[in-house]
């Protein structure tokens, strides 16, 4: 760790771990570095091994709202991760003041389960959600961005026991987040973190803990039988269905609660595009296994059941869904516990940037409403015995906690008049004739929804490989695919879609693209279209509908998806619109994925040469140091005389950003050119960081063009063996020609057999060995 990161100062502790204030010197750059800490022995081996696991795992997850993993390695002080820093507060600093807006919570509510949905995709479970661990930092225009921090203690968190928990003065996880499933030692997954980030979003809105007790074994009790105030008591002044979207995350059973942080998202999204008062939400009075779940927007009515025996094959048939009604009975009565309040002040606070910044997207104090005369009842239902433990909450009402519905404002009443009479006379008789002709409608969306199953039935069988359609079905298939709630359906569609084949004269990839790129819909929905459906569908007619969006879209993600959707289907005559995206783009990510798309072009292009000058113009022609870098790294891909006196002139120059572009575009560069320009650097630098990049860049040059199959000079391997002056370097290009059978190699592994490092010594006559047994085997 010393010859590259420098520790300065310890800004947090945790159960397992410290984290430091760090400098990477080779990248120039502020990090935190976490450590495992070795007061209890016992559990080192383990937490290491956890530690360094689960940080590979997420070093593969890039997401705004979760902290970024630089790198992880291990010293003689043990394992240790190197992740992005932070300038922020946690949720617990901000809350203390007050509990947030709905303004804010949205904000940060929104950002919370986006940052989900990514980690739970690739099956990382975070098991220790609470405040501290969901940090917010201000970007320069006021606005926060959430991250979540520190997915380093689900392992141990979950081998502990319900009374080791209970016997604890410090927690792994805190206790006032957990789900009841941990204290039981059953298995955790993802419906787990709802239910502690569900905790989170309580104590964001209210101040107070929803699990509250006056020891560690009274908090897990309340946990175990559900005893909490419904949010709506503490926040009437919020919309109704926001505190029923709460309550609904924090459900006992884990499948009463959201299926999926998607799942949560989506119907979060609908009630916020569709409220129109902060009252209640309509009273449920039905009891059934899933309430009623409105999705709008789609032409197909995924309100309507199946037959009872569901549908013939394995695919899953649309169907309604939501949150299934909690039945709990008594088992035991305990009494309720009535959480403190933190010492905050009495009305929620806009989150403002610290001191010196920018003001805070939302900068008014929210004003609470006069309460309306005779509100609506609650609209948590009340449902009737079961097996479970009872929910006791502070009306001593037992309840269990539905999916929120759209709200609907409520009917008043008013004499009419005999004209109004009348009037409502002719009307009923119109709503007779317009019954009837609902009714026949009515048959056509059972129609559609038949096909529908039909149609995911044929796709999720294992032999399918090609699904004929029509134009009909073609919009059954997107519409479904846009608007229907249950994930597990989606995915099934999406196969559809790839599969599908016209049997009349609709173009398919047009239809889907057009579709897209212009209908409203989720975000990761679209995504998925873009990325995956017209990927695998490969028609290169797509590309400049695709294009087009990419560069108008303010969505970043969807235009990362539609940059890299296309990204094997692009062609040299759709480089004037990828330049275009990358010199208008703002995001970074945007950017990093239409450079990856158009090093593809190139790569497969007869025009290089066309394609460097392009590349040296918008290099030439751009003020903004981003899009010069992106276009100096692409020359490598492209070669040509003027890109090459371009990265020289950059090498030469002081600028660390401009040196460290050209020594990545040298390292791809297309003929020896670039590496005759990377040794000469080697030798004449003075910096020990840059000159090690050059010395990376030189031997990654080497190998491809090796494995390329490029005639290399035996010179090129002799000249940066000579260069080679840390151990670091010449432990590198040991391991790497150590799999060349040729007489070359083995005469610089014996050279390195010599060196005066007895560690670079043990690592050559390794390889060396290795290589005799190699070059043996290729003469038998």
């Amino acid at each position: 760790m010393e010859d590259r990161y420098e520790i300065r100062d310890r800004i947090g502790q945790g159960g397992l771990g410290s984290v430091f204030r760090g400098f990477d010197r080779r990248m120039n750059r502020v990090v935190a570095i976490k450590r495992i800490s070795r007061a209890d022995q016992s559990l080192e081996e383990e937490a290491a091994k956890q530690l360094l696991q689960e940080a590979g795992a997420l070093a593969s997850l890039q997401h705004p709202n979760i902290v970024t993993i630089h790198d992880l390695g291990s010293d003689a002080e043990g394992p240790f991760v190197v992740m992005e820093l932070i300038e922020g507060k946690t949720i617990d600093e901000l809350i203390n003041r007050a509990p947030l807006t709905w303004p804010d919570f949205k904000e940060f509510a929104l950002q919370a389960q986006e940052a989900l949905i990514a980690a739970h995709e690739i099956d990382i479970i975070h098991s220790d959600l609470k405040p501290s661990n969901l940090m917010l930092s201000w970007l320069p225009s006021g606005k926060f961005q959430v991250k979540i921090v520190d997915f380093g203690l689900a392992v141990l968190a979950r081998s502990q026991d319900q009374e080791d928990i209970a016997k604890a003065d410090e927690v792994f996880g805190s206790v006032y987040f957990m789900p009841p499933e941990q204290f039981e030692r059953k298995s955790l997954d993802a419906r787990s973190d709802l239910y502690s980030i569900g905790c989170v979003y309580y104590q964001a809105l209210t101040g107070l803990y929803p699990f509250d007790g006056e020891s560690v074994r009274d908090v897990m009790t309340a946990h175990l039988h559900h005893t909490v105030t419904p949010l709506q008591e503490h926040r009437p002044d919020l919309p109704s269905w926001v505190g029923d979207w709460v309550m609904w995350h924090i459900n006992r059973q884990p499948e009463d609660r959201p299926d999926s942080a998607r799942e949560a998202l989506s119907l979060f999204l609908q009630n916020d595009k569709h409220a129109t008062a902060k009252t209640a939400v309509v009273p449920v009075t039905e009891v059934s296994s899933r309430p009623r779940l409105i999705i709008p927007g789609s032409s197909l009515n995924p309100t309507v059941a199946a037959t009872p025996e569901g549908p013939t094959s394995s695919a899953p048939a649309l169907k309604r869904t939501g949150i299934a009604d909690t039945l709990e009975s008594r088992q035991s009565e305990p009494k309720p516990v009535r959480p403190e309040p933190t010492k905050t002040s009495s009305a929620p606070q806009p989150l403002a940037p610290p001191e010196g910044s920018k003001p805070s997207v939302h900068t008014s104090v929210l004003e609470i409403p006069e309460p309306e005369p005779a509100p609506p009842p609650a609209s948590i239902l009340v449902t009737g015995p079961s097996s479970g433990p009872q929910l006791r909450t502070s009306s001593a009402t037992r309840t269990g906690h539905r999916a929120p519905v759209l709200p609907s404002a409520p009917a008043r009443k008013k004499r009419l008049s005999n004209a109004a009479k009348t009037t409502i006379a002719a009307v009923l008789m119109i709503a007779v004739i317009l019954l009837g002709w609902t009714l026949i409608n009515r048959s056509g969306k059972n129609r559609e929804i038949e096909r529908y199953n039909e149609l995911v039935s044929e796709a999720a069988k294992g032999d399918t490989v090609e699904l004929p359609i029509n134009s009909e079905d073609l919009d059954i298939l997107l519409n479904a695919a846009a608007f229907t709630g249950a994930t597990d359906q989606r995915e099934v569609v999406y196969k559809a879609l790839y599969l599908a084949k016209s049997t009349d004269a609709t173009d398919v990839d047009l239809r889907i693209a057009g579709f897209v790129t212009s209908r409203d819909m989720l975000p990761d929905v679209r995504n998925v279209i873009l990325r995956d459906v017209l990927r695998k569908r490969d028609n290169s007619r797509i590309v400049p509908i695709v294009l087009d969006f990419a560069k108008s879209t303010k969505e970043a993600s969807s235009a990362v998806a539609a940059v890299e959707g296309v990204r094997f289907m692009a062609g040299d005559e759709h480089m004037e619109s990828l330049l275009g995206i990358l010199q208008s783009t703002t995001d970074p990510s945007v950017r990093g994925a239409t450079e990856g798309t158009i090093a593809e072009i190139i790569k497969d292009s007869n025009n290089k040469s066309g394609i460097s000058e392009q590349l040296v113009r918008l290099y030439q022609g751009s003020l903004n140091d981003d899009v010069r870098h992106s276009a100096m790294r692409l020359f490598g891909r492209a070669g040509g005389d003027k890109a090459l006196d371009v990265v020289k002139s950059a090498l030469s120059g002081s600028e660390l950003k401009d040196q460290v572009a050209a020594i990545t575009a040298l390292s791809s560069w297309s003929d020896e050119a670039g590496y005759a320009c990377l040794a000469e650097f080697i030798r004449s630098s003075n910096d020990p960081q840059l000159k090690s990049r050059a010395f990376d860049a030189a031997l990654r040059h080497l190998t491809e063009a090796k494995r390329a199959k490029k005639p290399v000079s035996t010179g090129h391997w002799d000249d940066l063996a000579d260069t080679a002056d840390s151990q670091s370097d010449k432990e590198k290009l040991i391991k790497t020609i150590a799999s060349y059978p040729e007489p070359w190699a083995a005469t610089i592994l014996e050279r390195f057999a010599n060196d005066p490092d007895e560690r670079v010594q043990d690592t050559a006559e390794r390889a060396l060995r290795h290589n005799k047994q190699l070059k043996s085997g290729t003469q038998k």
